[in-house]
């Protein structure tokens, strides 16, 4: 890239709550100190304009549910040099990805009175149909993380995130084990980074930015089943964030 030229930077969304970028902007004034050396060359929620007809980097944020999605995902790719997804929904499928479990038609003709026009894919994370350079992780991102990522893309420095269970953030934070006291925390498997708010409030983690790579489960599951939850019910737990097919990969996928 030539000196003195401003990165152009795209953040955009499929199907999601787009709860991610509404945490970038509560950096604030951080963010608007950022902008003054990126180009924007889309950001709906913060101003629309036209979009660039290439970017440096572009992070998306959601799931790839309708045809158009898809569409619109494979010409970003195209169109980019780095694609980061952005928070659980594009990194591992996310909520919508519950569907999956279940019987997806038996739910759609419950939800819509007419159902010929409506895409009902299963629900795949942003890797399934293009090549995901990075991944920021978390329902919803951590302001901060973003930031700092944000910041090594653009120094030409890989983006790294500490391979640790939320159990340390909560042993930093004093926190009581939910876990010990009998409550379904899948903190032992599931990746740091966010602080571990849930368990500080008394609520059991639910992972929500993915297992850390490589865990095995297995003991994580007797200790639950040992507390009296079944199998079924760690297997819902699971689902909120689109887990299972990540912890379980070579279990079938459930139907209700």
């Amino acid at each position: 890239m030539p000196k003195n030229k401003k990165p152009t930077i795209a953040i955009v969304s499929l199907t999601c709550c787009e709860g991610c970028q509404v945490a970038i902007l509560d950096l604030g004034t951080r963010f608007l100190k950022l902008a003054e050396h990126i180009k924007i060359g889309d950001f709906a929620l913060l101003e629309d304009e036209p979009e660039a007809p290439n970017y440096d980097i572009v992070f998306v944020e959601g799931s790839p549910i309708t045809k158009e999605n898809i569409e619109r995902l494979k010409d970003l790719r195209a169109r980019s040099k780095v694609l980061v997804a952005l928070g659980a929904c594009a990194a591992l499928g996310g909520i919508a990805e519950i569907k999956n479990y279940q019987d997806k038609n038996e739910r759609m003709h419950y939800v819509y009175k007419n159902v010929e026009s409506i895409n009902n894919p299963d629900i795949k994370p942003l890797s399934y149909y293009v090549k995901v350079d990075w991944e920021v992780p978390g329902c919803p991102i951590n302001k901060e993380e973003f930031l700092k990522i944000v910041k090594q893309l653009l120094a030409g420095v890989p983006p790294t995130i500490a391979r640790r269970p939320v159990c340390y953030e909560c042993q930093i934070r004093q926190n009581k084990c939910l876990l010990q006291e009998g409550l379904p925390c899948l903190g032992p498997l599931m990746l740091a980074g966010c602080g571990a708010p849930c368990p500080s409030s008394g609520y059991p983690c639910d992972g929500c930015r993915g297992p850390i790579p490589g865990l095995d489960p297995e003991k994580l599951t007797k200790q639950l089943l040992s507390q009296k939850y079944s199998q079924e019910e760690v297997n819902l737990i699971l689902e909120r964030f689109g887990l299972q097919d990540k912890v379980y990969p070579e279990a079938p996928t459930k139907q209700l």
